[in-house]
C-alpha cells in the first residue's frame, strides 16, 4: 500500500469513481469525479468536500464497490456514468468498458465490479540517452536465496 495528499476540486459522494484532475496549483495533486467514458483511477470510499485535503491509499483491490446509476445486471460489462456512478456498458455506443458486475443491484445502491485493469498504450518516450549502467550479470542468471526472499517479501507488501 502507498498513500499520497489530494486536494479535492469538487464535492463528491461515498462510493463514487474518481480521476486525477487537471492541476490547479503548483505542487498540489488534485482529485475530481470521474466523467462518462473516462477511466477511474480511485474510489472515494467516503464523502469528500471541496477544497478538503485527503491522503489517497492505494491498495491494489481486484473489486471495487460502486454506487450504481442504473439498474445494473450481475455479470455485464459496466462503465462510467453520470457523477462518478457506473452503469452497463452493452450494447453500439456504449460508454467504454471498465470491468464487470458480480452482483445484481438497483439505480442507487452499490455493485461490485471487477476492474479490468490494462495498459495504456506507448505513452511519451523518456528523454534521449537516459539509459542506465547494466548491472552485475550473475552466474546463473538466477537470484540467491537472500534476493529470493527480499522479492517475495516485496510482493507480499505491495500485494497484501
Amino acid at each position: 500500500m502507498t498513500n499520497f495528499k489530494a486536494v479535492v476540486v469538487e464535492d463528491i459522494h461515498a462510493n463514487r469513481l474518481v480521476v486525477l484532475a487537471v492541476k490547479e496549483k503548483e505542487n498540489e495533486i488534485n482529485i475530481r469525479l470521474a466523467q462518462e467514458g473516462e477511466v477511474p483511477d480511485f474510489l472515494a470510499t467516503r464523502a469528500i468536500k471541496e477544497s478538503e485535503a485527503v491522503y489517497v491509499t492505494i491498495k491494489n483491490r481486484e473489486t471495487w464497490k460502486v454506487e450504481a446509476g442504473e439498474d445494473i445486471q450481475a455479470g455485464v460489462s459496466v462503465g462510467i456514468g453520470e457523477d462518478g456512478k457506473i452503469v452497463e456498458a452493452l450494447g453500439e455506443g456504449a460508454t467504454p468498458i471498465i470491468g464487470y458486475s458480480i452482483n445484481a443491484a438497483n439505480a442507487g445502491e452499490v455493485v461490485n465490479y471487477v476492474r479490468n485493469v490494462k495498459g495504456g498504450g506507448e505513452g511519451v518516450p523518456g528523454p534521449q540517452g537516459s539509459k542506465g549502467d547494466k548491472g552485475d550479470k550473475g552466474a546463473d542468471g538466477f537470484p540467491t536465496e537472500e534476493q529470493w526472499n527480499e522479492l517475495v517479501a516485496r510482493v507480499e507488501t505491495l500485494e497484501g
